[in-house]
């Protein structure tokens, strides 16, 4: 299954997650990379380069604004329209009353980039001192910087 798993992480799900622009995805995605840093004992003694892929997709999706492209906007120009315009109709207004609001399966993460750092600190305790060693190990100097920062 291993070997399915890593050209699969590498070229689709690492990339792919740099493209979520939705506060909520990114959020669930920051929560998913943290947990697998920390806690994955297979992910980090298996796959050791992975870690610090993970890493680095992580510190981009907390430090780095999404990039809407123009394809994710629907390839449409946005106009600004006058709502007092005759041409301004229903086309133009959204239907917020019919789409389903998202459900937040952490709400008790309000700072994620602080939750980010106090989890990361707590499974290196756990861990008899895994995460420090890794950042350590398996990190740029920028990488490692920019951890450091967020774990306080």
């Amino acid at each position: 299954m291993h070997s399915v798993f890593r050209p699969l992480y590498t070229t689709i799900i690492l990339p792919d997650t740099q493209k979520l622009t939705r506060p909520l995805d990114r959020k669930i995605a920051v929560v998913s990379f943290t947990k697998t840093l920390a806690d994955s004992q297979a992910f980090t003694e298996r796959y050791q380069k992975g870690w610090a892929l993970t890493c680095q997709a992580l510190l981009t999706l907390l430090i780095n604004p999404p990039v809407v492209s123009s394809a994710q906007a629907g390839g449409e120009e946005i106009v600004d329209k006058d709502v007092d315009d005759p041409s301004f109709g229903v086309g133009f207004t959204a239907l917020n009353t019919v789409k389903k609001p998202s459900k937040d399966p952490f709400p008790e993460i309000t700072d994620v980039k602080k939750w980010v750092g106090f989890y990361l600190v707590e499974a290196d305790k756990r861990n008899g001192g895994r995460i420090a060693k890794y950042v350590q190990e398996r990190l740029s100097d920028e990488a490692r910087s920019a951890l450091m920062t967020i774990m306080g």
